[in-house]
């Protein structure tokens, strides 16, 4: 797909599509905010264990992006320049590409992590789509074997703890190893290991059910195909198939992550079939699935990628890498499907309107709850307000400040002292204003210029001038 040509057909016409690109679509406020709480949850993480934040670009070279294995067709956005540009489908390319260019000649090992948007294509029904969706992962430059592979493993694991999981989403964490997939393939027919890759991979008994396979091979790739599970029933099950080293290099990541994992709350699952999207991937691969309200939600995926990074540094034999990548909104979803509490919806706020004529007064109330670090917003004057005659004398009250609930009530008198601290004269109402209309009515009984009310239930947040309640 080819973006940001230029069409002729659109000029010298007045005619505007408001709508987002066949695919594309707006993140209104509270997703917005939903979806930074989550990665700063992440963020925590990652920083915990030492890895810093790299920002590669969103535009990147076809041959980058060709060497992530995502020059898939209609799948890469290509950008319509002079150089052969296209939007990242991923990130990881980027990072290694980073890491032995600008960053070859830092000390290893390089712990990096990022934020950022991926784009990819699709075609849906004859019609091409732009999908774009929000990433935050981690890279581990020059960590080979368990340790690394450990590493990541545990600071995933530690992600789960960070995150509201409900225990019906049932996290699971699916490890397989690429390494043993070809291993397994390489004992069948050389002409038939391209659609039993493609038939196990997906699995999809049906197809692999087609393929002209001999009696003994269509046996032992059904065989292959239900074995998944727990990590060392399924590896001592391949101990009849394979004596490739990936089974022993499992059998100790298992045996270094199972305790963690338990206490985590995340399920571990063995697949010897499993391979992500991208074909980078050339060791120990991993996916977080998660229980939806339909379906499994994937929420994460990585794993080892030694052969992306020697593309980069041809001559450094011993190059290695291995990450993951979260998908943030899909992750999203899933929390708010079970009503998790995301983005500090449970923070207080000062809602802060006034009677006309005191607009000045109004705002230096915000300017003080403001230089205390307080989340403090000003509401326009209720229509109702415009007649009330507001006689306030210099030495008389004029702020009343209410709040929506007993637990607020300290909060309600640390905004009372910041007042004071200023000499203005102002009052506490003496018991909670559970709504804005309650907050309204004790503003009728003591008509002060200006009225705050506290409040930590954001769904209570009045709606903007000429839609107040005038009870």
């Amino acid at each position: 797909m080819i973006l940001w040509q230029e069409r002729s057909d659109l000029q010298g016409t007045d005619e505007v599509n408001r709508q987002p690109a066949r695919g594309a679509r707006d993140l209104l406020p509270q997703d917005v905010q939903d979806n930074r709480w989550i990665c700063a949850q992440l963020h925590q993480v990652y920083r915990r264990w030492g890895y810093q934040e790299l920002a590669p670009p969103t535009i990147e070279r076809l041959d980058t992006l060709e060497a992530a294995g995502a020059m898939d067709g209609k799948a890469l956005l290509k950008v319509a320049t002079r150089d052969a540009l296209g939007l990242r489908p991923e990130i990881t390319a980027s990072v290694a590409r980073a890491a032995c260019t600008r960053l070859a000649a830092l000390p290893r090992p390089l712990r990096l992590w990022y934020e950022g948007n991926v784009f990819q294509g699709e075609d849906v029904g004859g019609h091409e789509q732009v999908q774009e969706e929000l990433q935050s992962g981690i890279e581990l430059i020059g960590a080979p074997g368990l340790a690394g592979d450990g590493e990541l493993v545990a600071i995933l694991l530690d992600a789960c703890r960070q995150l509201p999981f409900h225990p019906e989403h049932q996290p699971t964490l699916l490890l397989g190893h690429s390494a043993l997939f070809a291993a397994l393939l390489a004992d069948f027919p050389p002409h038939q290991q391209a659609g039993l890759r493609q038939a196990l991979s997906r699995y999809d008994i049906l197809q692999l059910q087609s393929l002209d396979l001999p009696s003994g091979d269509q046996q032992r790739a059904q065989q292959l195909l239900r074995m998944r599970g727990e990590p060392n029933a399924v590896l001592d099950a391949l101990s009849a198939f394979s004596r490739a080293a990936a089974v022993e290099e499992l059998r100790a990541l298992v045996a270094l992550i199972t305790e963690r994992a338990h206490q985590a709350g995340v399920r571990l699952q063995l697949d010897p079939t499993f391979l992500p999207t991208f074909t980078f991937y050339d060791g120990v691969v991993l996916r977080l699935v998660c229980q939806g309200a339909h379906a499994l939600t994937p929420v994460a995926t990585g794993g080892r990628y030694n052969g992306l990074l020697r593309h980069f540094a041809p001559g450094d034999h011993g190059a290695s890498g291995t990450g993951f990548s979260v998908k943030v909104e899909r992750l999203r979803g899933l929390l708010q499907g079970c009503n998790a509490v995301l983005s500090h919806k449970n923070d207080l706020q000062v809602l802060v309107t006034y009677h006309p004529g005191h607009l000045g007064a109004a705002m230096a109330c915000l300017e003080r709850h403001h230089r205390a670090q307080a989340h403090a917003e000003l509401l326009p004057p209720p229509m109702a307000a415009e007649n009330t005659q507001v006689h306030a004398s210099p030495h008389g009250s004029q702020v009343l400040v209410t709040y929506d609930h007993p637990m607020v009530q300290e909060a309600a008198t640390a905004c009372v002292q910041r007042h004071r601290a200023a000499q203005v004269e102002v009052e506490l109402w003496p018991q909670p204003c559970p709504t804005w209309d309650a907050a309204r009515a004790a503003w009728t009984q003591r008509p002060l210029p200006c009225l705050e009310w506290l409040t930590g239930k954001m769904g209570h947040k009045p709606r903007p001038e000429g839609r107040f309640s005038t009870h």
